[in-house]
């Protein structure tokens, strides 16, 4: 059973950002069974995994009744559409959580942003800043969810193209050490080959949490 979520619609030219719905889930899951997975599987291996990241999604859909009712406050997903025909173009999560390594530390939730993909036909327009941009105000609205008002991600260290994007939106590197964490830790069930490297950024407090602050 699914109850509705608030939804936040953020219009382009081309395409709109939006929480995501249960409709959009299938989509979704072809994407980023698209952008993990393509050309390393064969046509059965691919609709296999395809089957089970759908499953997955759905499994973990912030508007399923018994996530709601867990302590997994701080989750969404969003997904970007094309204006017209409302095509899912896009997909991004973000989650709280620790984000692994056996301190003590890591047991506290972080926020982190992860399965962001665009559809190959829509790469550069512009959608994956729109998706990340997204998390970001995300987090900041559920900043007391949180150990720190920062996102982290994760990202191949040979992937040029993504560490740029971060870092023109304000993306550094973290030491897994100043975490606790290990390289281990950072490569961890990860669907994507090769070394990932963690990058991090501090996010800006809302005004409301001001005033709160300043008051307390």
């Amino acid at each position: 059973c699914f109850v509705a979520t608030e939804t936040k619609i953020k219009p382009t030219t081309d395409y709109f950002v939006r929480d995501a719905l249960v409709v959009h889930l299938g989509p979704a899951a072809r994407i980023l069974t698209e952008e993990f997975y393509s050309g390393r599987t064969n046509f059965i291996a691919f609709q296999i995994e395809k089957l089970k990241t759908t499953l997955s999604l759905e499994s973990t859909y912030p508007g399923n009744t018994a996530n709601a009712k867990s302590n997994r406050r701080l989750q969404q997903m969003f997904v970007a559409c094309e204006s017209t025909s409302g095509e899912v173009v896009g997909f991004a999560e973000v989650d709280a959580r620790p984000l692994g390594g056996n301190s003590d530390d890591n047991r506290i939730n972080r926020s982190y942003m992860y399965n962001l993909a665009v559809d190959k036909k829509w790469k550069r327009k512009g959608i994956a800043t729109e998706l990340i941009r997204a998390c970001e105000e995300f987090v900041i609205e559920m900043h007391e969810v949180c150990a720190e008002n920062r996102l982290y991600l994760r990202v191949r260290s040979c992937n040029d193209a993504a560490i740029s994007l971060y870092k023109s939106l304000g993306y550094d590197e973290v030491d897994p050490a100043s975490i606790s964490l290990t390289k281990e830790d950072i490569n961890s069930n990860s669907l994507e080959e090769g070394e990932l490297v963690l990058l991090a950024k501090d996010l800006p407090i809302d005004a409301e949490c001001e005033v709160e602050c300043e008051v307390e």
